[in-house]
């Protein structure tokens, strides 16, 4: 990939087929990992492009497009035109598991993008133990741990990164008890268990409750939650379920203050409720969500926004984290083989290790890996709180944006 080396144009994002001059597939082995890279680099996308998450996995699906786009336009991964595999993998951590293993009956893939948030979990013990080089956006630390996990790399913001952020603001507006809805999956659990300890620890008593992915009905966790009376109510979770929390606040009339943690603020809230049922909460949300922040405002975001629009055929209907991570996932594991000058998985998460910013201009998130860190260096800068406002292709637009 002949990526410019010029200075670092931009940072950050949060937290998921191919383009014009690529192969495409639904599925199909790839290369073979090797030293010599003859190329072309081969990665392995795992999308939900059926089941219940089906919508978001083909967005990320879309991500993971312009991302070829951008690279190949740059002169592709060492001189040959990147080629992008997607599978189908239902959004199902079982579905997911499966395939994994019948990829890998076919040789070591270049790269694996192993699913979306509910899948990744089941995927990484897979590929890790196969030697496979692993790009991913599970915002979970659980695998930012390059002594168990050498060749899993992220590409989001990481759970402790925006608890951080919000139990900060609980604090600072002098909140000293709160009820938390979260999801009832491997990510809401993950989520807890990090967010438990950090509100213990600032002295905010807190009450969970988790909600089923598929619920139609929150109303006894949201009773749950606020039995004990709150200084305030904290929603987390990216799941369908969020509808249902919704409507559950607005059924019960609740006018406890309320924070949307960031995973909450990537749901599609235009399309799960009316405005006036968003109105009272406060949703953070990673910079790079909101229209005229600096993070939006980078050249590497802007290369970004242009080449997604365009693969949606101009219309971006979720949030654009949900683009983004997918773009990152593709964008990291080509740098990473570029870099090495080698397919070789070790040679590839050594120089991943060593990058500058520099040398990563179209990557959107900060650039920081080392042999103790695998994931972007995300700082409490990188989120903002706002009320609940439209998006527009994307991007959350301020009422003064």
């Amino acid at each position: 990939m002949r990526l410019e080396r010029t200075a670092l144009v931009g940072a950050l994002a949060s937290a998921l087929l191919v383009v014009s001059g690529c192969a495409s597939s639904d599925t199909g082995n790839g290369g073979n990992a090797s030293d010599d890279a003859e190329g072309p680099m081969v990665i392995e996308s795992f999308q939900a492009l059926s089941g219940p998450v089906a919508p978001v996995g083909e967005a990320m699906s879309v991500g993971n497009k312009a991302a070829v786009a951008v690279i190949n336009a740059d002169g592709g991964v060492l001189g040959k035109p990147l080629e992008l595999n997607i599978t189908d993998s239902g959004g199902s951590a079982d579905q997911l598991a499966a395939k994994l293993q019948e990829l890998l009956a076919g040789g070591k893939p270049h790269a694996v993008l192993p699913g979306s948030a509910s899948e990744i979990p089941a995927g990484i013990p897979i590929l890790d133990n196969a030697g496979v080089f692993t790009s991913q956006h599970f915002t979970a630390d659980t695998f930012n741990d390059p002594k168990e996990y050498p060749l899993v790399f992220g590409n989001a913001h990481t759970i402790p990164d925006y608890v951080a952020s919000f139990v900060k603001k609980l604090q600072d507006d002098g909140y000293t008890s709160v009820g938390v809805l979260n999801s009832d999956d491997a990510s809401g659990q993950a989520f807890q268990a990090v967010a438990k300890p950090a509100l213990e620890e600032a002295g905010i008593k807190a009450t969970f409750a988790a909600v089923s992915p598929s619920a139609v009905d929150a109303t006894p966790q949201m009773q749950q939650v606020l039995a004990d009376d709150p200084d305030a109510l904290v929603l987390a979770g990216y799941f369908p379920g969020a509808t249902a929390v919704i409507a559950a606040r607005a059924k019960l009339g609740i006018d406890v203050p309320t924070i949307a943690a960031q995973t909450f603020s990537a749901n599609n809230l235009d399309s799960i409720a009316e405005p006036e049922a968003l109105e009272g909460i406060e949703f953070q949300q990673l910079a790079a969500n909101v229209k005229g922040t600096p993070q939006t405002e980078s050249e590497a975001f802007q290369k970004f926004y242009e080449a997604v629009k365009k693969e949606a055929g101009g219309t971006l209907p979720f949030p654009i984290n949900t683009y983004l991570v997918a773009y990152d996932d593709v964008v990291l594991a080509a740098y990473a083989a570029e870099l090495a000058g080698s397919f070789d998985p070790e040679k590839m998460t050594e120089a991943l290790e060593k990058a500058t910013p520099e040398d990563m201009p179209n990557y959107v998130m900060p650039v920081g890996f080392s042999p103790e860190n695998h994931f972007p260096n995300v700082t409490a800068e990188d989120f903002v709180f706002v009320p609940y406002s439209p998006t527009e292709n994307g991007l959350v637009v301020p009422a003064n944006g």
